[in-house]
C-alpha cells in the first residue's frame, strides 16, 4: 500500500500528540517513501526552496516535516525512522538526547557491516548548501569515513520527543537537484549501498535498526 509523504508526517504528528497527552507508549516507526518525496524542515518555506511543479513532473511529492533540519530527498530505497518517546527517558538536553539516539542507530548500522560512528569532526557548513540536510554532518550525526549517512531532527514537547532520521541507502538520480532554487549537489554524503557494494533491502535494514534501538536505548519498542 502506498502512503504519501504528507500521510507519513500526519501519523508521526498524531503519535507525538498522543504521547504528549499520555495516550500511547514508546513507538518506533520504520518506513520508506513511495512515491519518492522531498521533505523540508518545519522552518523552511517550500515556495522559496523548491520548484514544486517541476518536482511533481519528475514524480516527487513535496512535504514539510514537523521536525527541523534541512531538505531531504527520500526515495523508495531510503529508510526513515520516527521515534516517539518521553523526554525523561533520554539524557537531559538537546545534543545529549540526539547523541543517545544516534548511538542506537550506529549499533544497527554496524550490524550491516558499516563502520558507522557519531561525527567528531568540525565540518564547516557550505554557504550555498546550508539548507540541505545531507550537505554537512552536525556533531551528533552519523558518518562513515567522515561522510554523512544519516540525517536527523527533533520535535520536543513538555513530555514527548519525536526524532525523525533518514538513512541514505541509495543515491538519487543526478537530475533531481534541478528542482532546488538555491542549492547545488555536493559530495558530503555517502549511501549504504555505495559502501557495501550491494543492494540492501528494507527488511534487512529494518531488522538491524530494531536491534540497535532495543540495545542502544534499553526500551521495548
Amino acid at each position: 500500500m502506498k502512503v504519501s509523504g504528507s500521510e507519513h508526517m500526519a501519523l508521526d504528528c498524531e503519535l507525538f500528540e498522543k504521547y504528549e497527552s499520555g495516550q500511547t507508549k514508546d513507538t518506533l516507526r520504520l518506513y520508506s517513501w513511495d512515491p519518492p518525496c522531498i521533505s523540508l524542515g518545519y522552518s523552511q518555506k517550500i515556495e522559496e526552496e523548491v520548484d514544486v511543479d517541476r518536482a511533481k513532473r519528475l514524480g516527487w511529492d513535496v512535504v514539510r516535516r514537523p521536525t527541523g533540519g534541512g531538505i531531504v530527498f527520500h526515495n523508495e530505497a531510503e529508510v526513515t525512522y520516527s521515534l516517539i518517546t518521553g523526554i525523561d527517558q533520554l539524557p537531559a538536553g538537546l545534543i545529549p538526547s540526539y547523541k543517545k539516539i544516534s548511538e542506537a542507530v550506529v549499533l544497527g548500522l554496524r550490524k550491516l557491516g558499516l563502520k558507522a560512528e557519531i561525527n567528531k569532526m568540525n565540518v564547516e557548513r557550505r554557504a550555498l548548501n546550508v539548507g540541505l540536510c545531507f550537505s554537512y554532518p552536525a556533531e551528533y550525526e552519523i558518518v562513515v569515513g567522515g561522510r554523512k549517512i544519516v540525517g536527523s531532527a527533533q520535535k520536543r514537547g513538555r513530555h514527548a520527543l519525536l526524532q525523525q532520521g533518514s538513512i541514505f541507502v541509495r543515491p538519487n538520480g543526478k537530475g533531481i537537484f534541478s528542482v532546488l532554487k538555491r542549492y547545488h549537489e555536493d559530495e558530503m554524503s555517502i549511501s549504504v549501498e555505495e559502501i557495501l557494494g550491494r543492494s540492501v533491502g528494507f527488511d534487512e535494514l529494518k531488522h538491524a535498526l530494531c536491534i540497535g534501538f532495543k540495545k542502544g536505548l534499553g526500551i521495548e519498542i
